[in-house]
């Protein structure tokens, strides 16, 4: 009988999954609370290395490689500049051997979606384990019946959240994901040669310019899904009231003006340079982003992480390990953990043996994230000690 897997999130990691599983013949359907593709904007430019770049090649047919190149962003610089708030640089990393290679967002997505098949508007409510099948069920009343769910949706993983009440004392060692307690606030405007002029080091690449109280703001060139150039920016501040209304990341008009007018605010507050703030100053309301949390990942000191021992469910991306923004590495493990386990259950025998194959996955999975996890915080912490001393 064909082994059906079913997966929550129809995010990059969910669809890059869906990719290799479908292209190994699964029977794949991929769940998304959102209600269309375009119900909100998946954010603009994606760093892709080596490690994300081979994941990709393996999960992808061949004629989904020959288009990714359709989804690549040109003249943006594959450099890092690391400057202060008066954009005096500290140091500057240029393009390496295992440069990343930028995609737009929107495009990667759109080209994952191909010849998946997946179910929109479908939140997860939770999910039953009968020891023989996994059923999900959705706020609408529907349900679905499969061989192996996977969560991929996220820091805020419901899948992740269900876990303890559905398998109680069963439950094995599971990481936590926690919140950071900072946001990142962004937007863009369009990319002209004034805009050039007025951001020299972004000529690079990306520039992190680093605030004297605990914010930095990241700005770099990037471009819209009909390939117009513009400048994106990232504000990152903690969170220190949680009241502000456009923290529950609503996408309406009024809360992005609301946004844009708190990130001003912070902006004069502080001795950030002229061409910062007129770059915040500058950007349309409509063009600001919904706030998304930055969260990271506590790790039990064993080293043994098989999760649930029935082998029905399991996590995928930051669902299992989130990790700072700092050294770009959290899509590349989520394209890495979307490779391994569809490479884990297209090389099983069958009739599969769930059990063996997900403890598998986990235990190689969560070693390999430990240690990206170190790495981002360390990257974190580094960066706050240079505001520190600067």
């Amino acid at each position: 009988m064909e082994n059906r897997i079913l997966i929550i999130g129809a995010g990059l990691g969910g669809l890059a999954l869906a990719q290799g599983l479908v292209k190994v013949g699964f029977n794949v359907t991929v769940f998304e609370r959102d209600k269309s593709p375009i119900s909100r904007l998946q954010g603009y430019r994606i760093s892709i290395r080596s490690l994300g770049i081979n994941a990709l090649t393996e999960l992808l047919a061949p004629e989904k490689i020959v288009q990714l190149s359709k989804a690549k962003i040109a003249d943006v610089g594959d450099g890092f500049t690391c400057a202060n708030e008066k954009m005096e640089p500290f140091f500057s990393i240029p393009q390496g051997q295992d440069a990343a290679v930028q995609f737009l967002r929107c495009e990667l997505r759109d080209l994952l979606q191909e010849g998946v098949n997946v179910e929109w508007n479908k939140r997860l409510v939770t999910f039953e384990d009968n020891g023989d099948q996994v059923i999900a069920h959705f706020a609408d009343g529907s349900y679905a019946t499969g061989d192996l769910l996977v969560g991929c949706d996220g820091g805020g993983s419901i899948v992740r959240e269900l876990l303890p009440s559905i398998y109680g004392n069963s439950l094995g060692s599971i990481p936590t994901v926690v919140d950071n307690n900072r946001a990142i606030l962004g937007g863009q405007i369009d990319r002209t040669p004034e805009w050039e002029k007025l951001l020299p080091l972004n000529k690079t690449g990306l520039v992190r310019f680093l605030g004297l109280c605990s914010h930095y703001m990241g700005v770099c060139f990037s471009e819209r899904a009909d390939r117009s150039p513009t400048i994106f920016w990232a504000f990152s501040e903690e969170i220190e009231d949680r009241s502000a209304p456009w923290y529950q990341f609503d996408q309406g008009l009024e809360c992005r003006k609301q946004i844009l007018e708190h990130c001003k605010k912070l902006m004069e507050k502080e001795a950030w340079h002229e061409n910062l703030k007129k770059l915040v100053c500058d950007t349309p309301a409509k063009a600001m982003m919904a706030p998304w949390l930055i969260r990271t990942t506590q790790f039990p000191d064993s080293d043994q992480f098989p999760m649930v021992p029935t082998g029905r469910v399991t996590l995928v991306g930051d669902s299992a390990h989130a990790m700072p923004t700092e050294k770009g590495l959290g899509g590349n493990n989520v394209l890495e953990d979307a490779r391994l386990l569809s490479t884990l259950l297209a090389s099983a025998s069958k009739p599969m043996d769930w059990p063996r194959l997900i403890e598998s996955f986990e235990r190689k999975m969560f070693a390999r994230a430990r240690v990206a996890v170190e790495e981002s915080e360390g990257a974190a912490e580094y960066f706050r000690a240079l505001r520190r001393c600067s």
